[in-house]
């Protein structure tokens, strides 16, 4: 039967995936064994293989499903070189929160529960990545006031604390207001921000 048509392949790769993040609230990735996922998920070992050569092979097609996600809901489509407002700005990272959200258990586990070295360096590649295409299509070269790779990782640096907090502290602020907020940290500057008065003439 084609797999299309049969959801059962569907439902255990889910089962293995849910069980995998559940070992995950209380083990490390390297302690968890295949025989932990598929009692965990009520599969058979045969299932397992049948699906991922390894554990690692889950966590990389787990990862590769969600960064493709992450990449198709951020992408950035500007075509304008006028400055960018709060509003436009707030938009894109809308976006980026509403997916963090909407996968909030896989964030949860891959961010905060038990970190993912390799995840996270995944993760700031891909908010990277999108910068550059920015970089390179609306700004010219040198016009930069700083280093610009130093300026990228600043920014996508800041952007996984706020993220991390977030998520740690339960979501507290909706979708909406923390894109607003970190859109006004990213065009206002941080000395502007935190409200630094102003020189007079």
């Amino acid at each position: 039967m084609n797999e299309s048509r049969d959801p059962r392949p569907k439902r255990s790769r889910d089962r293995i995936t849910m069980e995998l993040f559940r070992l995950l609230k209380t083990h490390s990735f390297s302690s968890i064994t295949v025989k932990m996922l598929t009692d965990g998920a009520g599969v058979n070992r045969s299932t397992f293989y049948a699906h991922y050569t390894d554990k690692y092979d889950l966590l990389d097609q787990i990862v590769e499903e969600q960064m493709t996600a992450l990449e198709g809901a951020i992408r950035i489509t500007v075509t304008s070189t006028v400055f960018p407002t709060v509003e436009q700005v707030s938009r894109y990272f809308a976006r980026l929160f509403i997916h963090i959200e909407e996968n909030e258990l896989f964030y949860q586990t891959m961010l905060v529960q038990g970190p993912i070295k390799t995840f996270i360096s995944r993760f700031l590649d891909t908010l990277k990545e999108n910068y550059r295409l920015v970089f390179r299509s609306q700004v010219a070269d040198g016009a930069t006031f700083v280093d610009r790779d130093l300026l990228l990782n600043y920014v996508i640096g800041g952007q996984l604390g706020l993220l991390i907090s977030w998520l740690r502290n339960d979501r507290p602020y909706s979708a909406a207001y923390m894109a607003e907020q970190l859109s006004r940290m990213i065009v206002f500057g941080t000395v502007e921000s935190i409200g630094f008065p102003k020189e007079t003439e």
